[in-house]
């Protein structure tokens, strides 16, 4: 039992260095890109990116990024000025508004994550096809370890 709880520790520390460091990278590459090329703040961003992902009421923004419903409206109200997002109702119930991507800002959004792939594949592309396969099948099984995980 003591081989497999080192090799525990040192599979969770291997994880716990290497992860923070990449996607903070991804992270930052993608928001440069984004923020800079709408003009707008990292919030208004990931405001974008889970409209994006089909989070299209304030309401359900407020609840993924844990933040006041008020908040989110203020960043929605500067995204629509932008042309960014637009509003629709969706029934009589006036407090039900809809949140879409305007085509321009679909369009800018499907352009940066094709940069920032475009970006992780040149940093990337020096691995071997072996390297790759490892990396991919370390991926599979961590989303599996860690998908629907509360705690």
């Amino acid at each position: 039992m003591a081989v497999l709880e080192h090799f525990l520790e040192h599979s969770v520390d291997s994880v716990l260095e290497t992860l923070p460091p990449v996607w903070d990278r991804i992270r930052s590459n993608l928001r440069a890109a984004a923020t800079q090329g709408f003009g707008i703040s990292l919030e208004q961003f990931h405001i974008l990116r889970h409209i994006r992902m089909g989070y299209c009421h304030v309401g359900d923004l407020a609840d993924k990024k844990q933040i006041s419903r008020s908040a989110v409206s203020q960043a929605v109200d500067v995204l629509a000025r932008k042309g960014l997002v637009t509003r629709s109702r969706e029934s009589d119930d006036r407090r039900l508004v809809r949140l879409e991507l305007t085509p321009y800002a679909s369009g800018a959004m499907d352009a940066n994550f094709r940069e920032n792939r475009d970006w992780m594949k040149k940093k990337m592309g020096f691995l071997s096809p072996e390297e790759m396969e490892t990396i991919k099948n370390a991926m599979e099984t961590l989303k599996k370890v860690f998908a629907g995980a509360e705690n």
